[in-house]
C-alpha cells in the first residue's frame, strides 16, 4: 500500500496533474469551479466570522483556506492525503505569509479534541471514501464540532442505482476508486451520524457551466500548444472534461453540496 506521501490516487494527484489542474482551475485549486464554488459554499455558511474555527477536509493546494482566512479571518486547519498536494500548500503559505496549518494524513487518523471547529467544510474530497468511512467521518466529525457548528460539503453524485447508467461512467467510477452516492442517500448519511437541519442541493446546472467555461477556456490557451505542454497532456484534459460534460447532461453524473449543523 501506497504511504501518504506517496499515494497519489494511481496518478491523478501526481506533480505533473496538479499544476496541470491549477491552470485549469485557477491559482490555489485543482478541483471543478476554483475560487467560484468556494464563494458559492461560503455564502450558505452563517458560521463564517473573525476567528471562527474551520477545518478544510482535502485542503488541496490551499485556494479555500487561504481565502477563509484572508477574507473572514477564520483560523484554518486543512488536512490532505497527498504529499506533493501538501508540499505545495506550505510553499504557498509560506509565501503568503499565513498561519492556516496543513497536515498531511488521513482524516480518519486524525486526532482533534471535541468541539475544536466551528465549521467543517470539503469539497471533491469525500468521493475518495467508501460508506463506511464515511459514516464514521460523519459521526467524527459531529464530535469535533462545537455547539451550532456547521458541515458542508461539495461532491460529486450520481443516479439511483436501480436506474440505468450509462457504462462508460460507471467504468471512470471504477477506475478513479470513487464511491458516488445518490443525493438523498448521502443526506441520510448525515442525519444517521446525528447531524441536523440537513439540506442537499443540486447544483449540476452550475456544474455543467462551469465544466463548459473550463473547456473552452483551456482550449483557447493551449491553442498553439505550448512548448512546455505535451500532446498527450492536452488530449487528456480535453477528452476527461468531454467526458464529464456528456455524464452531466444525460444526469448520470450530479454534483451537489450537502449542508447540516450539529444541534
Amino acid at each position: 500500500m501506497a504511504t501518504k506521501e506517496q499515494w497519489d490516487n494511481k496518478g491523478q494527484y501526481s506533480k505533473k496533474r496538479i499544476k496541470l489542474y491549477e491552470q485549469i482551475f485557477g491559482e490555489g485549486y485543482i478541483s471543478s469551479g476554483g475560487h467560484k464554488t468556494t464563494v458559492q459554499m461560503c455564502v450558505l455558511l452563517k458560521n463564517l466570522k473573525n476567528n471562527a474555527r474551520v477545518l478544510d477536509i482535502g485542503s488541496g493546494i490551499g485556494g479555500a483556506a487561504f481565502f477563509l482566512e484572508s477574507q473572514y479571518g477564520c483560523v484554518v486547519t486543512g488536512v490532505d492525503l497527498c504529499g506533493h498536494i501538501c508540499t505545495i500548500a506550505e510553499e504557498r503559505k509560506a509565501t503568503k505569509g499565513s498561519t492556516v496549518n496543513f497536515l498531511l494524513g488521513d482524516i480518519l487518523d486524525v486526532e482533534f479534541t471535541p468541539k475544536s471547529f466551528d465549521v467543517i467544510m470539503s469539497r471533491d474530497t469525500l468521493l475518495h471514501l467508501p460508506e463506511i468511512k464515511k459514516r464514521e467521518l460523519f459521526v467524527r466529525c459531529i464530535e469535533w464540532l462545537d455547539d451550532n457548528g456547521e458541515i458542508i460539503i461539495g461532491d460529486y453524485c450520481r443516479r439511483p442505482k436501480n436506474e440505468p447508467i450509462c457504462e462508460s461512467f460507471e467504468a471512470y467510477v471504477a477506475d478513479r476508486g470513487y464511491s458516488l452516492h445518490e443525493p438523498f442517500a448521502y443526506g441520510k448519511l448525515l442525519e444517521d451520524a446525528g447531524l441536523k437541519k440537513v439540506v442537499t442541493w443540486n447544483v449540476s446546472g452550475d456544474f455543467l457551466e462551469l465544466l463548459e467555461a473550463e473547456l473552452q477556456r483551456f482550449r483557447k490557451e493551449h491553442n498553439p500548444l505550448p512548448k512546455h505542454f505535451e500532446k498527450e497532456d492536452f488530449e487528456h484534459i480535453e477528452k476527461s472534461w468531454l467526458q464529464k460534460i456528456e455524464w452531466v447532461r444525460i444526469g448520470d453524473m450530479r454534483k451537489d453540496v450537502l449542508y447540516g449543523r450539529r444541534g
